[in-house]
């Protein structure tokens, strides 16, 4: 939990004490900080106002008209037909964009990974992490979704925190990731969840978006599949939670399967580290925490350390640190800096 001080007023101090909860601090989480706002975002940024906003607007995203949480879960998604775009690389098939990859196991590869991925300006969401859409970003290239969830309105909801300052069903998150997928059939998606809600409730949401369709069943310990094979099989979604692991055999545990670097870092220098935080070294993915929050996310922050050569010299340092490929490259505003090309360059394309 970071512990937030502030010379500019309540109103920031609130925001972002209300926002700490939301701020990767699920139960089990070690990465702590002191955070002194005095080098906030911006003056100029009316931090009562966004919340009220994303307060006013919040209902929006509240589709009364779906069944209640009690009845049995009904597909809702409206899918996408099947399209052949992105499967061939040179007649080749291409897996996540490259022949080269399709025969990498699912843990030899880097994904780009968006933290808060939800949490976009699009939909109004206080304190955005990312600018374009969840859509937008995996047309984009990326290829790992960091969620928050919580049981709001008696249904499982994408919110960073108190979800007055923006929610959006998860059923409709992952609506998003079914129609790119059913026009994408090449493409691997990981999920990780910060989960304040029950396995349940989130299977609820896979079974409504279709999505359950395509989870891949992993059991700790064992080889991950490559990536021709989940993609022949069309399993092709991988979920890791930080709670209710394992309670469903493609609901997997993120601390049996990964482990982390930290996620407070409010400078360059603070981020420049290759330590662990949450996890096991053993355990074959890696969570390369990548993103300052100072006392909040913003596009300044991420122009800081998005870019290479930083970014890139930090990623390759921490593999020869450790042995390990970084898996997930996770950064705010994925669209500002180098996050693409250096994941590119992390699976030698």
């Amino acid at each position: 939990m970071a512990v937030f001080r502030s010379k500019s007023g309540v109103a920031l101090a609130t925001f972002a004490a209300l926002l700490a909860a939301g701020c990767n601090s699920a139960p089990g989480a070690s990465d702590s900080a002191v955070i002194d706002a005095t080098s906030e975002r911006s003056p100029d940024v009316a931090i009562d106002d966004v919340a009220a906003d994303a307060a006013s607007s919040a209902d929006v995203h509240e589709d009364t008209s779906v069944a209640p949480p009690d009845a049995p879960p009904v597909a809702l998604c409206v899918r996408s037909g099947r399209s052949d775009a992105g499967v061939s690389d040179g007649g080749a098939l291409a897996c996540n964009g490259a022949a080269a990859l399709c025969d990498r196991r699912f843990d030899q590869v880097a994904y780009a990974t968006t933290h808060n991925a939800f949490a976009v300006e699009a939909e109004r969401f206080g304190a955005p992490n990312q600018r374009r859409s969840m859509r937008q970003q995996l047309e984009d290239g990326v290829r790992g979704l960091m969620l928050d969830v919580y049981l709001d309105f008696g249904r499982a909801q994408l919110c960073h925190g108190p979800c007055a300052l923006g929610r959006r069903r998860l059923t409709d998150g992952l609506c998003d990731i079914t129609r790119f997928l059913d026009e994408r059939p090449g493409e691997v998606v990981t999920i990780i969840f910060e989960s304040y809600a029950s396995a349940a409730e989130v299977e609820r949401s896979f079974v409504e978006s279709g999505l359950i369709e395509r989870v891949h069943e992993h059991r700790a310990g064992e080889p991950w599949p490559t990536l021709r094979s989940m993609i022949e099989r069309d399993r092709r979604v991988v979920v890791l939670t930080d709670r209710d692991g394992g309670a469903r055999p493609w609901y997997l545990n993120v601390w049996s399967h990964a482990w982390e670097t930290p996620f407070s870092a409010r400078t360059p220098m603070e981020l420049d580290t290759c330590r662990m935080n949450r996890g096991s070294r053993a355990n074959p993915l890696f969570i390369f925490n990548h993103f300052l929050t100072n006392p909040l996310a913003s596009p300044e922050l991420s122009a800081m350390v998005n870019n290479d050569p930083f970014l890139i010299d930090r990623a390759r340092r921490c593999q020869r640190e450790t042995g390990a490929l970084p898996n997930f490259v996770t950064v705010d505003y994925y669209d500002i800096g180098s996050v693409l090309s250096t994941t590119r360059a992390l699976n030698g394309l």
